[in-house]
């Protein structure tokens, strides 16, 4: 317990686990502590000692039954909303292929959910064993206070409501996707230092994630979409920024 003390948290996937996030806030909500560390499993982000009120992850939290185009409707409208920068919302797959040993029976599984035989690529099934972790912890309790996500849409409303320029990728992304963590955190920079040059997205997407449970202890966030979405197991299919 941390009595008179307040956590949110950020929280993004990395190699070695989870890259956490800890902003601790004072009465006003106002930031006045910044910490990081990496947790080799997510229900160690569950059980973080601070236990913070809330927790964004940068993870797909309620999954699909049945393969759509274009995913579930969180990820068409924050494709909408993010424009070109869309291209980073994927579309998680369905729930049969967390069961799924190998690519070729993942791709099965999608195609076999529904009459669109959409597959899934090589790049969402790299996610798939994080994906195994998050729902086999989560329960819509717990999601009451663990959130799902996207960084380019935490990005895009610090920048005033428009999507960045450039893929965080890039060189000018990674300085524009600074520029503005910077103008709400002194310890980015420190926290970057801190790690391999591979894991600095890792970090960053970090921050943004903690920036946006820092608007929903502020009661500033948004969700979408507006109509509640659920998934078999009773997770709401939707995104906070």
């Amino acid at each position: 317990m941390n009595e008179g003390r307040r956590f949110v948290a950020g929280v993004d996937g990395c190699k070695d686990g989870w890259f956490v996030v800890l902003l601790e806030l004072n009465g006003e909500r106002k930031v006045v502590g910044e910490s990081c560390r990496v947790v080799d499993s997510f229900h160690k982000i569950i059980a973080l000692p601070e236990h913070p009120r809330f927790v964004a992850v940068d993870i797909p939290i309620g999954l699909p039954t049945v393969a759509m185009p274009g995913g579930r409707a969180c990820d068409r409208q924050a494709r909408q909303m993010l424009g070109k920068r869309g291209t980073s919302v994927f579309s998680p797959p369905v729930r049969a292929v967390l069961a799924a040993d190998c690519y070729e029976k993942a791709v099965a599984l999608s195609r076999a959910s529904s009459r669109h035989t959409i597959g899934i690529t090589k790049q969402v099934y790299g996610l798939v064993p994080k994906l195994r972790e998050v729902h086999d912890a989560m329960t819509p309790d717990l999601q009451l206070r663990i959130r799902e996500v996207h960084p380019e849409l935490s990005f895009s409303i610090m920048n005033g409501g428009e999507p960045l320029d450039s893929s965080k990728r890039s060189e000018k992304g990674r300085a524009e996707r600074l520029a503005l963590l910077e103008q709400h955190f002194s310890g980015v920079d420190e926290a970057l230092g801190g790690v391999r040059k591979s894991a600095a997205p890792d970090v960053i997407d970090a921050y943004a994630a903690a920036w946006s449970a820092w608007r929903m202890a502020r009661g500033k966030a948004r969700y979408i979409p507006e109509e509640l979405q659920m998934d078999s197991r009773g997770l709401r299919m939707g995104i906070w920024f």
